[in-house]
Order: structure tokens, then C-alpha cells, then sequence
């Protein structure tokens, strides 16, 4: 039953069908001058892989199953098949008109886009690159620390024996200006005390001379004296 109405619907389309037919063969007469090859290369090259094999194995595997499909009564030629491939037919061409347009602009912004990421990784080494040799350069920093720390210590300690010394110096020197200090006094007073002493004995023999017994013995004690000498110088 199903291949009697599929037999009579091929009958009714068969006009409708002849007209494509008619339409469409001039355009096959204006592609006659590509050759066998060429065909068959555009035809492989459409479809949409990457290898060969597997561009055949498409093209061979999409025949037979519309030839088994045909064959068996599952699918049917009409009016919708004919649009179908004239939708994909259309589709193609404008696919391979944009294409080309559309590959080139792709192409761009994808060597635009390597350009801007080749650029900011040459940008970026270039950065690490500047780091890691900064960080060479102050890879001698610390032992030149280690011994700036060293000579530091070392001055401190320097300074502080100077400082202890000024110390003692400053001591010693006011020792020595207190001491000198004390023997001035006490050579004051002892010259003082001498010139009191010179003045008492000088006062005291003045007053021993104002007295008249003193004057009296003295003089007894000098002419008794020049009466010895007289003596003496008699004999």
C-alpha cells in the first residue's frame, strides 16, 4: 500500500518536477567548463572536515544512504526536496561568497589578536626579564649589609672607648685643677702666715727696743762686750 501512493505521488510531482529541471540546466551548462576533477575536488572541499579520508567517506556514506533511502520508499522527491536543494544550493553560494570576506576578516582579527598577546608577552618577559636582573644587582646586598653591620659595631665600640677616655680625661682634669687649687690656697697660707710671723717678731723686737730696761741692758751688754774686745786686743 505504501509503495502504490508513494508511485502515484512520484506520478503527480513528475511535472512539477520538469520545470526545475529545465530552469536549472542552463546554469550546469555554464559550469561545463570546470573539469571532472575539479568538480570533484570543489565537491570534497565542501564538505565541512579536515582530512581527505574522511571527506570522502562523508560524501560516498551521504549518497548511499539517500540512494538506499530512495530505493527502499523512505523518502520521497516533491516539491520540498527540490526546494530544499535549491535553500541549500543558495545557501552554499552565499556561504562561499562570505566566506572568503569572512576568512580574511577572521584571519585579521585573529593575527590582530596574536599580535596583541605576542606584544604584551614580549612586554611581559621583558618586565621579568628587568626584574630578575634588579634582583641580581641586590644579590650582594646582604653580605655589603652584613658588613656595613660589622664596621658600624666596630665604630660604636670605638666611639664608646673614646667616649669612656674623654670621660676620664674630663675626671682627671678637674682632679688635677682641684688639687692645684689646694696647694695655690696652701701656699697662700703659708705665705701668709709667714708674713703674719715676719710682722709679730718685727712688732715684738720694736717693742723690745721702746722699752728703757731693754735699752739699759743692751747697752751694759755692748759696752761689757767692747771692754772684752779692748781686752783682747790689749794683751
Amino acid at each position: 500500500m505504501a509503495s502504490r501512493l508513494a508511485l502515484k505521488s512520484l506520478r503527480t510531482v513528475r511535472p512539477a518536477v520538469a520545470l526545475p529541471r529545465a530552469v536549472v540546466v542552463p546554469s550546469s551548462r555554464g559550469l561545463a567548463t570546470q573539469t571532472p576533477d575539479d568538480k570533484a575536488a570543489s565537491i570534497i572541499n565542501s564538505v565541512p572536515s579536515t582530512s581527505l579520508w574522511t571527506k570522502t567517506g562523508g560524501v560516498v556514506l551521504g549518497t548511499a544512504l539517500t540512494a538506499a533511502a530512495v530505493s527502499t520508499e523512505l523518502y520521497v522527491a516533491n516539491e520540498e526536496t527540490v526546494l530544499a536543494v535549491g535553500f541549500f544550493i543558495i545557501v552554499a553560494a552565499v556561504g562561499r561568497s562570505i566566506g572568503a570576506p569572512y576568512s580574511s576578516w577572521a584571519e585579521g582579527h585573529i593575527n590582530r589578536i596574536k599580535g596583541i598577546l605576542n606584544s604584551a608577552r614580549s612586554e611581559h618577559t621583558k618586565a621579568v626579564t628587568a626584574r630578575i636582573d634588579s634582583v641580581n644587582q641586590l644579590k650582594e646586598v646582604v653580605p655589603l649589609t652584613e658588613q656595613l653591620y660589622a664596621v658600624a659595631k666596630e665604630t660604636n665600640a670605638l666611639e664608646h672607648e673614646n667616649f669612656l677616655l674623654g670621660q676620664e680625661q674630663a675626671v682627671k682634669s678637674e682632679l688635677k685643677a682641684v688639687l692645684d687649687s689646694w696647694v695655690r690656697f696652701e701656699q697662700q697660707q703659708r705665705e701668709q702666715e709667714q708674713i703674719a710671723l715676719v710682722k709679730t717678731v718685727t712688732e715684738n723686737v720694736y717693742n723690745k727696743l721702746a722699752e728703757p730696761a731693754f735699752k739699759k741692758q743692751l747697752l751694759e751688754e755692748a759696752l761689757v762686750q767692747v771692754e772684752q774686745i779692748a781686752r783682747s786686743k790689749a794683751i
